[in-house]
């Protein structure tokens, strides 16, 4: 016996396949000789290159269709020298970059919009060795899950900013065994994207954390791990990456204790900064300090700092699992509504990397930063 049940499901299904058909008519298939678009795939952003140790980094983020309503999966995402037409990377598995749809996945107490796009982020990592591209293409492979079929789409290209450098500034830490993770690579933090109030916050894309490590490079702690006192760099100084006017700040949240998780009451986004400080460092650009030390604050809002001052402590405050620095550079005020901006150290010496032994002889690096789990010795550089 037929019912409206039924004829409603074979019309969703008729109408499924009126969409596919319309949205494919860009694609193409694997076996086709005539590449063309697939929907639309545009370059949103295109951010600034950085030098780490090991790599030129050319950060970017794609915008495209939203091709999981035309049953579409994807498998690949393929980067290419666009004069070479060499692959200088293959993302595909688990490698694949976290692709925001709607509703938008989000925390931070923020109400996400309704998004009609796709947005994906990429940090392509080229080898210093290795000549830089001086423009970038790719495409996008898919397996249509409808018709069992391979789908390409390409089209996007993009020159990268070469004639423009990263915001360039002092460590925020002093002294030896320092890691910074997190920040280089296609990380939580370089993929995160807030959608509310009709825009788009990436003000953790260049962040990173920061914990000191003991003098093997193995461990960050030692003790009860539900003490804050167990974790090396507790309690240590935080310093001006650059001359600056103190924006904001807030010096009063408890910390939690260890990795307690046991103070972490969020009731609007910047909840999750803990004890902070925002300062505006000149042309656009502004230095954030999260979970510092309760009452630790050695400055306070309105007032001017200079490079390499001792500005608050290292501490556990707001959303954390153990005691460290996070730290981020973007292009306005808000923490996590402006645009992250990528930055490099004047200087640092890189000591080797987390659980790995320490290098007999340091190596210093100028403009530049560690890659992930990097471990360094950080100095005041005069100016």
């Amino acid at each position: 016996m037929f019912t409206l049940q039924f004829f409603m499901r074979k019309l969703s299904y008729v109408a499924g396949l009126i969409m596919l058909i319309l949205s494919s008519q860009g694609c193409k298939k694997a076996n086709d000789s005539s590449p063309s678009d697939a929907g639309k795939v545009e370059v949103f952003i295109n951010d600034v290159p950085f030098y780490t140790n090991e790599y030129l980094r050319i950060p970017f983020t794609l915008k495209t269709w939203e091709w999981r309503m035309s049953g579409y999966v994807l498998k690949q995402v393929v980067v290419t020298d666009d004069v070479t037409k060499a692959v200088l990377a293959t993302y595909e598995g688990d490698g694949l970059p976290l692709v925001y749809s709607n509703p938008p996945t989000q925390r931070l107490l923020f109400p996400p919009d309704q998004i009609h796009d796709y947005y994906f982020s990429i940090q392509l990592p080229v080898p210093i060795n290795q000549k830089r591209p001086e423009r970038i293409s790719g495409k996008l492979v898919f397996t249509d899950t409808l018709l069992n079929s391979t789908v390409v789409a390409g089209g996007w290209v993009f020159t990268p900013r070469y004639d423009e450098s990263p915001t360039l500034i002092q460590p925020p830490v002093r002294g030896k065994h320092w890691m910074f993770y997190d920040h280089a690579g296609n990380g939580y933090h370089f993929y995160s994207m807030v959608f509310t109030g009709g825009q788009i916050g990436t003000g953790e894309r260049f962040a990173t954390d920061v914990l000191r490590l003991n003098e093997i490079q193995d461990h960050y702690y030692d003790g009860d791990p539900g003490q804050n006192s167990s974790y090396f760099s507790y309690g240590d100084t935080l310093y001006a990456v650059a001359d600056g006017v103190v924006e904001e700040c807030r010096d009063s949240v408890t910390d939690n204790d260890g990795n307690r998780k046991n103070h972490q009451d969020f009731y609007v986004p910047i909840d999750y900064a803990g004890n902070y400080l925002i300062i505006n460092i000149g042309n656009g650009h502004y230095a954030m300090y999260a979970h510092c030390k309760t009452h630790s604050l050695m400055t306070g809002k309105g007032d001017s700092v200079k490079a390499g001052q001792p500005i608050a402590l290292l501490g556990n405050s707001g959303n954390t699992s153990a005691p460290h620095l996070h730290f981020q550079v973007t292009g306005g005020p808000d923490f996590f509504m402006s645009r992250g901006q990528p930055f490099v150290f004047k200087e640092f010496y890189l000591t080797g990397s987390f659980r790995e032994p320490p290098f007999a002889t340091p190596a210093s690096y100028f403009n530049s930063l560690c890659e992930q789990y990097g471990v360094i010795t950080c100095s005041f550089v005069v100016q």
